[in-house]
């Protein structure tokens, strides 16, 4: 117990989940290393969460209070996610969560979910104080949650060329990046293609469709400094899905995609 960070737990909801995470485990006499083991994660991951560095994930919370026979964290995990999310994003990652199907249409950068660590903190670095950016790339590595869970979401992902193309960070974050997004290709529910740059098509933004069972699509348009917005009006969804096919029509097929990927990667 020595040198440990002390925790605050009237600093914000993730310092209180952290906190009451290390009274159960202190209590029950186990490591971070054996409480991991015991639940399925790293002790690394354990201490991220105890420290308030990582944001907590649903499935996180739910094995905790199976183990130690508590409802608390399923309880506080969305307030303590959320809290490492601007507001306007808040909409978008609620629907993230909830979807079975998630299309992405991306024109700038390789899209969160995709993003390795050191790629998500050279992505939000701009502006960021040392504290906010730990925060916000443990936000966008949780999102990732998603992507392990045993019934996961089917996952498109339309990227521009000039999105795999680009160094973000420098050579090495950048080819460590590829290399990350060819290894979820071949996972059978995520699918990434390519829109090359000489197609005629010219989207103004990047945008995402989210399928849920049994409920209409909802579509999230992207836009700059905050301005991102929900659409659910059935006649812009309609417009969202047709400009999707559109740009679908236009991208190259999954082995020309990874080909193409594989080239800027060894490229580097």
């Amino acid at each position: 117990m020595v040198n440990r960070k002390q925790l605050d737990p009237t600093e914000s909801v993730a310092t209180l989940f952290g906190a009451k995470l290390r009274k159960l485990r202190d209590k029950a006499g186990l490591s971070q290393a054996q409480l991991g083991d015991a639940i399925g994660y790293s002790n690394d991951t354990i201490s991220k969460i105890e420290t308030a560095a990582q944001a907590p994930s649903p499935e996180l919370a739910q094995r905790l209070d199976a183990h130690f026979d508590t409802d608390q964290f399923e309880e506080l995990q969305p307030f303590a996610a959320r809290e490492g999310i601007p507001s306007f994003f808040r909409p978008y990652a609620k629907l993230e969560s909830t979807a079975n199907a998630v299309r992405v249409y991306e024109p700038v950068v390789i899209t969160g979910l995709l993003q390795t660590e050191d790629y998500a903190r050279a992505v939000l670095r701009a502006g960021q104080s040392p504290d906010k950016l730990d925060q916000a790339v443990a936000t966008r590595m949780s999102r990732q949650e998603i992507l392990r869970r045993t019934d996961p979401p089917w996952l498109v992902f339309l990227l521009e060329e000039e999105v795999i193309r680009k160094i973000v960070g420098d050579r090495e974050i950048t080819k460590a990046q590829l290399a990350r997004v060819l290894e979820l290709m071949r996972e059978p529910h995520i699918n990434v293609l390519v829109v090359p740059s000489n197609a005629a098509v010219y989207p103004s933004a990047g945008f995402t469709l989210f399928g849920r069972s049994d409920e209409p699509e909802i579509g999230f348009a992207e836009g700059v400094v905050g301005s991102g917005r929900v659409i659910e009006l059935s006649s812009q969804i309609e417009r969202l899905r047709r400009l999707w096919d559109l740009i679908a029509s236009a991208a190259m097929t999954d082995v020309a995609s990874e080909a193409l990927i594989r080239e800027v990667m060894e490229c580097l």
